[in-house]
């Protein structure tokens, strides 16, 4: 490791410290105290970069490496951050963290608090620290990292703090929820991405597929297939191919003319009543009662019925 040490000064860099004085203030806002970034910044090729807290800091702390790469310690566990991957370090957790000698990382990072950034943290287990990032999600990622800065380079008033928390909650939800190469409910970013099989369901929503054709298509057994998807998704695979039929045969009987027994046979259901039984299980209430039903009334069971957007 190189003798020399920089934590800060980087040429073009960005840095955005709230000053400690107030943001007690700041955080009251209804709208900022679920959470509250308090220090963002942007360090591109950060050579020398090294930082070391032995006491940790009161805020959590997310890096995203974008360019080269780095290593961290974390309670005396350490790994690298490497391109396309986040770095997570929880409050009041010993730490160190530093750019390559030979290839030095380039990083947006921000420390945060609040009761949403607790949770937020605990989409980790506590022996896991870094989570992988597809090529989509990084681009996000810091198109809202540059919001977020942006926000704050024309003052910390509290319009602008509402911003950035509300953008700030966008770019973690944005990592831990829309991340195809994360699955939280598994607990850690090394998981079978089935974003393919859930594809293959919405383009054979017309097929009476069976739980050995989703399978096959994923290339596990079934038993392993129904395991992983239950994790990642909160349903078995047939209840979520179901619950897709059903949503398409709502947006039918909404938008078309076609007969109960026609959205029947198109989704794949060569019994018009079992489709109508599996519709009122579903949603509270028979094929025609939904279509005629004032569009805004809905009933208790089906406010319930989940969006199952792939």
């Amino acid at each position: 490791m190189s003798p020399i040490r920089i934590r800060e000064g980087f040429k073009n860099q960005i840095l955005y410290v709230i000053p400690r004085n107030i943001l007690p203030r700041l955080s009251e806002h209804p709208l900022v105290f679920p959470l509250m970034p308090t220090d963002i910044g942007w360090y591109p090729n950060a050579r020398f970069h090294y930082c070391e807290r032995d006491q940790g800091t009161h805020e959590h702390i997310l890096i995203l490496c974008v360019e080269g790469s780095g290593w961290y310690d974390i309670n005396g566990r350490r790994g690298t951050l490497e391109k396309n991957e986040a770095l997570l370090i929880p409050r009041d957790t010993p730490h160190i963290y530093a750019a390559s000698d030979v290839d030095p990382w380039s990083i947006y990072w921000v420390h945060f608090t609040g009761s949403s950034a607790d949770f937020f943290v605990r989409q980790l287990a506590a022996d896991e620290h870094t989570i992988s990032a597809d090529a989509e999600t990084v681009n996000t990622l810091q198109q809202l990292f540059n919001e977020c800065c942006n926000a704050l380079a024309t003052g910390f008033v509290v319009q602008r703090m509402i911003y950035a928390s509300q953008t700030l909650h966008h770019l973690l939800a944005s990592l831990f929820f829309n991340n195809q190469a994360f699955s939280p409910t598994l607990q850690t970013s090394r998981f079978h991405n089935l974003n393919a099989t859930l594809v293959y369901l919405e383009q054979n929503i017309h097929e009476p597929l069976t739980l050995a054709d989703m399978a096959a298509h994923a290339e596990l057994s079934t038993s392993h297939f129904s395991r992983l998807f239950k994790e990642q998704t909160g349903y078995s695979p047939m209840d979520y191919f179901i619950h897709l039929k059903i949503q398409s045969a709502c947006k039918l009987l909404y938008l078309t003319r076609m007969t109960v027994r026609e959205i029947s046979f198109e989704l794949g259901y060569d019994d018009p009543y079992y489709f109508s039984r599996m519709f009122k299980k579903v949603t509270g209430m028979s094929p025609v009662q939904y279509r005629d039903k004032p569009r805004g009334e809905t009933t208790e069971r089906h406010d319930r019925l989940p969006l199952l957007n792939v």
